[in-house]
Formats: structure tokens, sequence, C-alpha cells
């Protein structure tokens, strides 16, 4: 071909369009896209849209009642088991979400990310309080090491 003929093959696309995208994401979980600022995407580099969460309903609750009985206190936010049990409720939401998205290795990455921060949390607090350790696991109903 020369620069003077048109091509008959059709223009290159992106497999999928930003509002395709968008309405993607939005089954799965409520969020915003905006666009970044030119600042912020070039010290980035990963493009012009930000996602955004719409809400925290993702995450449990620390008024959750199966978090309560890890608290060690009505002021309580982040003792070892209170962090183990948040922990194990985002694995158990994301094993679920993983059950029906197989493909999701953004969301694998991120299990196993907090699988790793579970088991050193685990044993940190089976070295400083043997029988904390003990009734946190069986209020999970997790392996005892």
């Amino acid at each position: 071909l020369t620069d003077s003929e048109p091509s008959t093959r059709p223009p290159a696309r992106h497999v999928h369009s930003i509002a395709t995208m968008a309405a993607m994401m939005t089954s799965m979980v409520p969020v915003t896209l905006r666009t970044a600022t030119p600042a912020s995407s070039a010290s980035t580099g990963r493009g012009r849209l930000q996602v955004v969460a719409a809400n925290k309903m993702t995450r449990p609750s620390l008024s959750d009642p199966d978090i309560q009985q890890f608290k060690t206190g009505p002021n309580d936010t982040g003792s070892s088991s209170l962090q183990i049990a948040l922990l194990t409720k985002r694995i158990e939401s994301l094993t679920a979400h993983l059950m029906t998205n197989k493909k999701d290795y953004a969301t694998q990455r991120g299990l196993r990310m907090l699988l790793g921060q579970r088991s050193r949390l685990t044993k940190y607090l089976k070295k400083d309080d043997p029988a904390r350790y003990e009734s946190t696991m069986e209020g999970l109903g997790l392996k005892v090491k």
C-alpha cells in the first residue's frame, strides 16, 4: 500500500470503550469514574481515569456483631485479634467473588496479599498471647497451627 491508497482494514479499536468498562465495574461494586488531573496522571502513569469507590460497603464494619466479640474494649479499632477477624471477613467476601469471576487476576492478587497479612498477624498473636490466639481461631473457625 502507498500513502495515497485507502486501507481496507478497519481502524484498530480498543477491546472495551470507557463506557463499557464503567458499566462492567458498576455491576460489581458501586464506583465513580473521574478524570485525573494532569499532575496526578503524570506521576502515576496509569492513564486518564481513576476508579473511586462510591462507598465502603465492601469492607466489614467494626459494629458488625460477628466482629464485636474480637474487640478488647469499646474503643478498640486495631488489636491483632480484631484485625484478623476483619481480614477474615474480607477474605471470605473475595473468595465468594472469585467463585463467580475465576479470571479476576487482580482480585486473586489482592486475596493472596490479605492471606499473607492475616498469616503474619496470626503468627504474631500466637507468639504474643497464645490464649487469645486460641480463642480468636476458634471464634473465626480457622485451623489452629
